[in-house]
C-alpha cells in the first residue's frame, strides 16, 4: 500500500505520466478538476506539473486498502496544503479525492469558484 502511494507521488513530483499506479477506470476528484479513468489523470498531470515546484509528504495514514496523504505542494502560486484519499486495489489506485483550498490556483488564473 505505501509503495503504490510512493510510486504515486514520486511519479507526480517527476511528471511522469507513464509510471503512475492508476487503474485504467481511476477516478479522481479534486477542488479544480475531475479525471475520469487514468488515461485523463495521466493529460492532466503535465498542466499540473508547470505549476508545481515541489511536493513536501507531511504524513500517509493508511487503514486497509485506504490510504491518505497529507501534503504541501509548492506551486507558482505558493504552498498549498492538500490531503489525498486513495483508494488502492491489487497494486492500483482506483480512486483519489483530492482536498484544498483552491483559491490560490484560482486567484492566479482569474476563475472564480
Amino acid at each position: 500500500m505505501i509503495q503504490v502511494v510512493g510510486r504515486y507521488i514520486d511519479a507526480v513530483r517527476r511528471n511522469d505520466a507513464p509510471t503512475l499506479p492508476l487503474h485504467p477506470d481511476a477516478i479522481c476528484e479534486f477542488p479544480t478538476n475531475t479525471y475520469r479513468g487514468a488515461a485523463s489523470f495521466r493529460q492532466g498531470l503535465d498542466q499540473f506539473a508547470r505549476i508545481m515546484k515541489s511536493i513536501d509528504v507531511i504524513r500517509l495514514v493508511v487503514d486497509g486498502e485506504r490510504c491518505v496523504a497529507i501534503l504541501t505542494i509548492d506551486t507558482v502560486f505558493g504552498p498549498i496544503p492538500i490531503a489525498e484519499h486513495m483508494h488502492v486495489t491489487n497494486g492500483e489506485i482506483v480512486s483519489i479525492r483530492g482536498y484544498c483550498d483552491p483559491r490560490p490556483m484560482l486567484s492566479g488564473t482569474n476563475i472564480t469558484a
